[in-house]
């Protein structure tokens, strides 16, 4: 969930990429670019950080699935990105073009795609090898499923799934519920993790809006086609914890107000259950009480307060009644206190 993040964590999981991608070994020794119709489409988009992405790549590369192809869709880097992908290039698709932000570069990673099925990777994250494999058997079994996904974990506890994989206990990995898992904060869904089926998802794109939530209105929209399918009982892709745009106050104050806004016109797809419209009121209330608490945590008192008041009525629909009523002592207190608690915040205590 983030806009061309600048990572700070250090680069400690060369392992699971064989250290780098060697350009020149075999070609379809673990997967690379044909002539023939890929099974699926690892689509990659990046943004001045070849470093990273050339590690996320050897994860792919680390595959003990064969039959895909890679997409890294560049967005306008000002680095020297493309030349440090030319030793690759007959293993990916470089495709390049103008600065348009992550979702218009995802987009054009999904329009070029080729295979059945879809794998979104972003360029700081990584795959342990059986990711795709897991991903695609799954699918085989269950070709219902809106999307397919794996449990993943972050750099800071990487042999701890973020959600419970327990969930694998009901219907052999198929998630009839997701969207009230969700809601609970049971189910958290990593783009780095998504495969869904091209076809399927024909029409379903992402938000193009710049520094705005960009991934929950898409991933809202497949989950409402069908199923969710849990393909896996550990640990199968690592997330990169960073200091990026996903903490900038401005992205989630964007983000909740774009959401609203698709929310009331019906453009975060269709859930006609009367149960599944109050989960998804759940899912954006707690989005919209993250905006405000980074708005404040960011010494931005004034716009916090503001978005309260917006946020306010949606957070006692969703009978949010403690935050509604504790939310205002905190924009009094003094501002040495408020920076205390954002340390707090950020370090989970």
């Amino acid at each position: 969930m983030c806009e061309w993040p600048v990572t700070t964590e250090p680069l400690r999981f060369g392992a699971l990429a064989a250290a780098a991608p060697n350009p020149h070994s075999a070609f379809r020794r673990n997967g690379g670019n044909s002539m023939a119709t890929p099974y699926i489409s690892v689509i990659i988009p990046t943004y001045n950080r070849p470093e990273l992405l050339i590690e996320t790549l050897g994860t792919v590369f680390a595959q003990t699935f064969a039959d895909y192809e890679v997409i890294v869709v560049n967005d306008g880097s000002t680095d020297d990105t493309v030349e440090r992908l030319r030793p690759y290039s007959g293993r990916i698709r470089l495709i390049n073009q103008n600065n348009q932000g992550i979702g218009a570069a995802r987009n054009r990673g999904i329009d070029e795609a080729r295979g059945k099925y879809v794998a979104l990777l972003d360029h700081d994250d990584l795959w342990l090898p059986e990711k795709l494999e897991r991903q695609a058997s799954f699918y085989d079994e269950n070709p219902l499923c809106s999307v397919v996904v794996v449990p993943f974990a972050l750099t800071s506890a990487p042999d701890r799934p973020v959600f419970r994989t327990e969930l694998l206990a009901k219907g052999g990995g198929v998630v009839e519920d997701a969207l009230h898992l969700i809601a609970m904060r049971e189910l958290t869904i990593l783009t780095s993790v998504i495969m869904f089926n091209r076809e399927r998802a024909a029409g379903i794109r992402y938000p193009t809006t710049r520094d705005c939530i960009e991934d929950t209105p898409f991933q809202l929209r497949l989950y409402a086609q069908g199923p969710v399918g849990i393909a896996a009982n550990t640990v199968l892709a690592i997330y990169r914890e960073h200091s990026g745009a996903s903490l900038n106050p401005q992205y989630w104050s964007n983000g909740i107000r774009s959401l609203r806004k698709l929310h009331k016109a019906d453009g975060l797809g269709s859930f006609p259950e009367h149960r599944d419209q109050l989960y998804l009121r759940l899912i954006l209330a707690h989005i919209g009480r993250c905006a405000v608490v980074r708005e404040l945590y960011a010494g931005r008192r004034a716009s916090s307060a503001k978005l309260f008041l917006l946020e306010s009525p949606h957070q006692l629909r969703a009978l949010r009644l403690r935050f509604v009523i504790f939310f205002p002592f905190l924009l009094v207190l003094p501002a040495r206190l408020v920076r205390r608690l954002a340390g707090w915040g950020r370090s989970g205590a």
